[in-house]
């Protein structure tokens, strides 16, 4: 070996380096122009059933992602591809970069096949089982239902995904094992930090007491109107009778007053959006010993309140309305069920007042004037019945109780909406203050569907510009009334009604088509929902004269984000508990509404018990005529389509889907089963 020169080693050790420098340059500048000569895009990963999957570009095209490339990425993933045409003449998509990942908890059920442990997730159209590693298997049996995270992500390691166990959730038929496993896949936060239970216990140490904003209301006889099992009552109303109609004062319960924003309590309340009534258990906004008690509107107790007093007219017309800040005291904790048979002509109870007694007789009358003026005004929802679910000790759904609305909900519904009526039209003269709850009518990809029919089924119907609120009104009006009484605008109604768009939240003051408002702003329910909760600070900055603080738009993408989560989580754990209720009801008959239509079948609301379950008409050999304009469907001669009433047979449980199996029947048919399934049992 030949020892270096001390005198021209320095000199080859700059040269190598610079020969070292100039090669990555160049290796550089390669890769850079290999990937300008390629066709790269970017977009969001959309798995399949299947094998393969797609890549949604941003430039809206959608690119095929072979069983290979496939195996590489998650539901959801960011990523860079090469794009060639295979082929098929597909669009086909080559993964360069994996730029993001949100595909990170998630729920499933533990499987082992042989000595190999998995995870089979519950992820929409994804059906790969994830590899367990031996560290992570802690005595699971397959089938057990368990909570994990994506440790090693598949693009990185060969198309090898691997997860980690976060918590067993429980085996199936656990009591309350679907409420803990639905409540661990949407992510539902049952915990408070150290920092939030100590905010909540020293509002609880806190002594209610006046400030100089708030008035002395509490001897005004406030009453709340709630179901008898109601702790977070966030309402309470009063009622003067006046020669030219009434006095209405709503009383809406103040946490603000006590959370102050970017603390603990308030970051915990953001985050939640909203509280979530599961079956058998509720996620709430905030702290259940605040929202029970302490800001709850229990009687004969001073609480802060945000008050609306509102003049309502004989024939429903408010006329003024102001906000203020109060201290009120409820007088008396009221139930739907009691106030309903006081007004059908029951007695009232032993401890209510003769002059209560006329308060909500008036109340009733105020109630029903507002009914009729948005009747002739705005727009009146559909009055379906509610279905309470009562649930035994295994967390089961025992029975299901039908219940129809009542005069004392029309009091408390009519109440809350005049509020919010009134909160939408302050911050409209105040812009910059307020969340409002938006509609907009029909999605814009459905509006000239809405048209084109309305112009094939009743031409000589003048439609008008539907993107305007009074048009909107005169067509739901008239397609809900159907004056001259024709089929077709009756089969047209239930179609309309399914190319609406979602309400939003936002800072900018719009109509709110589907209630027939101008302007619209929850302030009801500030202790289960986090924009009532934010209204009211901003009614506050209003009353006090202080500058707008426009709610920030990540915010609201937030709020709306968990909204829906939490509204898909309580749909799936009914929907679960519902397909465990009827296994036991196999063969019974039942009428339905068809509430939805695809071109595998049609789904069905039962009436007795409000559950969905689906009639599937496609079969192997079988392809009904799916008609997905007017959604109709046609088998054997027999259509179906929105809206029709039929008669159906429990036939069993898809467990996979969590769908009750129906089987429709003829009206005959149906009689004749039912009268065989209801007759006695013999003797013999």
């Amino acid at each position: 070996m030949i020892a270096p020169d001390p005198e021209t080693e320095p000199a080859n050790l700059k040269l190598s380096l610079m020969f070292d420098q100039n090669a990555l340059q160049q290796l550089s500048q390669l890769k850079s122009n290999l990937r300008s000569e390629k066709d790269l895009a970017q977009g969001t990963v959309r798995t399949t059933t299947r094998r393969f999957a797609f890549v949604h570009l941003d430039d809206g095209r959608d690119a095929f992602l072979p069983p290979d490339e496939t195996m590489k990425v998650m539901p959801g993933d960011r990523v860079e591809v090469q794009l060639t045409t295979n082929r098929k003449d597909q669009l086909e998509a080559q993964l360069e970069r994996l730029l993001s990942s949100e595909f990170t908890t998630f729920v499933g059920r533990y499987r082992v096949k042989g000595k190999a442990h998995f995870v089979e997730p519950d992820v929409a159209q994804f059906t790969r089982w994830l590899f367990i590693p031996p560290n992570q298997r802690k005595g699971f049996d397959d089938g057990d239902l368990i909570h994990c995270k994506l440790s090693r992500h598949p693009f990185h390691h060969e198309g090898k995904a691997q997860v980690t166990i976060l918590s067993a959730i429980g085996k199936p038929g656990e009591p309350g094992v679907e409420s803990r496993y639905i409540t661990a896949k949407f992510e539902l936060p049952t915990d408070w930090s150290d920092k939030a239970r100590d905010q909540a216990q020293a509002i609880n140490l806190t002594p209610i007491t006046a400030d100089d904003h708030q008035e002395d209301l509490t001897d005004r006889p406030f009453v709340t109107i709630d179901a008898e099992t109601t702790r977070d009552m966030d309402d309470a109303v009063y009622l003067e009778a006046r020669e030219d109609g009434w006095d209405l004062w709503v009383a809406i319960a103040d946490p603000s007053r006590y959370i102050e924003p970017g603390t603990p309590l308030d970051q915990a309340a953001a985050s939640r959006a909203s509280t979530v009534y599961l079956l058998g258990q509720s996620v709430t906004m905030l702290p259940a010993e605040l929202s029970h008690d302490t800001f709850s509107l229990v009687p004969d107790q001073r609480r802060p309140a945000l008050v609306c007093q509102m003049h309502i007219q004989p024939d429903g017309t408010i006329t003024d309305y102001r906000f203020s800040e109060a201290l009120i005291r409820s007088h008396h904790k009221l139930s739907y069920t009691g106030v309903t048979e006081l007004l059908d002509g029951g007695d009232a109870p032993v401890d209510l007042p003769a002059e209560r007694v006329e308060m909500l007789k008036a109340l009733h009358a105020c109630a029903t004037a507002r009914s009729d003026y948005r009747h002739q005004h705005a727009l009146m929802m559909e009055d379906r019945p509610d279905y309470y679910f009562v649930l035994n000790d295994q967390k089961k759904i025992e029975r299901i109780e039908k219940r129809e609305r009542t005069k004392a909900h029309r009091i408390v519904e009519e109440s809350m909406l005049a509020t919010n009526i009134c909160a939408g039209e302050l911050f409209t003269r105040h812009p910059g203050h307020g969340i409002f709850s938006n509609h907009v009518g029909f999605r814009p990809e459905r509006l000239d569907d809405a048209v084109s029919l309305l112009n094939e089924d009743v031409p000589d119907y003048e439609v008008g510009d539907l993107t305007a609120l009074r048009h909107f009104q005169k067509l739901l009006r008239d397609l809900r009334v159907n004056p001259d009484n024709t089929p077709e605008f009756e089969s047209l109604l239930p179609l309309v009604q399914r190319m609406l768009q979602a309400a939003s939240l936002s800072a900018d003051a719009s109509e709110h088509f589907g209630l027939g408002f101008p302007h619209y702003a929850t302030v009801t329910s500030p202790i289960r929902r986090y924009h009532d909760f934010y209204n009211h600070r901003a009614i506050k900055r209003i009353l006090r004269e202080q500058p707008a603080q426009p709610p920030e738009p990540a915010l609201l993408e937030s709020l709306q984000s968990q909204l829906q989560k939490g509204r898909q989580a309580c749909r799936q754990l009914e929907q679960w508990l519902a397909c465990d209720f009827v296994r036991d009801k196999i063969g019974s008959v039942h009428t339905g509404t068809i509430a939805l239509v695809n071109s595998m079948g049609f789904g069905v609301r039962l009436d007795d018990w409000g559950i969905e379950g689906f009639v599937r008409l496609a079969k192997d050999d079988v392809k009904p005529a799916f008609d997905s304009r007017r959604l109709k469907i046609t088998h054997e001669a027999q259509q179906y389509q929105l809206d029709q009433q039929v008669h159906v047979i429990i036939q069993g449980v898809d467990d996979e889907r969590q769908r009750v199996i129906l089987e429709v029947v003829d009206e005959a048919t149906a009689e004749r089963l039912k009268a065989w399934t209801d007759a006695p049992a013999s003797d013999e």
